[in-house]
């Protein structure tokens, strides 16, 4: 009989030496390769917002298709444009949204086509932080912007859910508009600041500052392809072709 310790070497050998796997490594790559394709969709999720073009809702909004996805949106004012939409629905109104994010090239298209779209240039608008949105009452499948009554009673459910309509505003009035900011300005935005969100709620948004900073790596993604698509528009219309006008 060999020595134990001779016995202890042998099988340390032999292990060594060993082709056989000691436990399945595929199980490995197959979770390596998930992960790469689950980062991957993650980096793509700005690609899946919903959008909206020009004249769905019969209103000229020019040509840069409009983000209309409550996923764009700043989490704590997401979760209340989604919750006016429950209260108004349980009220037999249906809203659609309009638009949500807007990019600064977005903003800028408006400014252009004149006053009756916004005072705001590209930077100055809350739609540029996510914390601003257009919605319009839908009914038997037409867009409604001109029943006053029927707006008034959506902005007072804004209202009541702590957010500021636009309907109140004399220039322009804007009662499609609803934003929310915590109480700061949009300079103060644009210095790279954010809102608090009510203490009352804090707790349902343990991650917020890692929602927001990839909330902002889409938004700066939709910057990129929005004034890409404005750069061809204009060398389209400086080149003869279309114009975009109205229809």
């Amino acid at each position: 009989m060999k020595p134990a310790v001779a016995q202890d070497a042998e099988a340390y050998l032999n292990a060594l030496l060993s082709t056989e796997a000691v436990f399945d490594t595929t199980a490995f790559v197959a979770l390596e390769a998930e992960s790469e394709v689950t980062m991957a969709e993650r980096e793509d999720v700005w690609k899946a917002w919903q959008t909206v073009e020009n004249f769905t809702y019969g209103k000229d909004r020019g040509s840069l298709p409009m983000i209309a996805d409550l996923n764009s949106l700043h989490p704590y004012f997401r979760d209340r444009i989604a919750e006016l939409i429950e209260v108004c629905k349980a009220q037999g109104i249906e809203l659609a949204v309009v638009e949500s994010y807007r990019t600064h090239a977005k903003q800028a298209e408006y400014f252009g086509m004149g006053r009756k779209y916004t005072r705001s240039k590209g930077g100055n608008s809350k739609h540029q932080y996510g914390l601003a949105v257009d919605v319009v009452p839908v009914i038997d499948g037409k867009a409604v912007w001109e029943n006053h009554a029927l707006w008034r009673k959506i902005g007072v459910n804004g209202e009541r859910l702590g957010l500021r309509w636009g309907g109140r505003w004399r220039a322009p009035y804007d009662p499609a508009h609803f934003e929310w900011s915590g109480g700061i300005t949009t300079t103060q935005l644009a210095k790279g600041m954010l809102p608090a969100i009510p203490r009352s709620k804090s707790s349902l948004y343990p991650c917020l500052e890692e929602e927001i900073k990839k909330l902002q790596e889409y938004w700066e993604a939709w910057e990129t392809e929005q004034a890409v698509m404005a750069s061809s528009a204009k060398t389209v219309v400086r080149s003869g072709g279309a114009t975009g006008q109205k229809p």
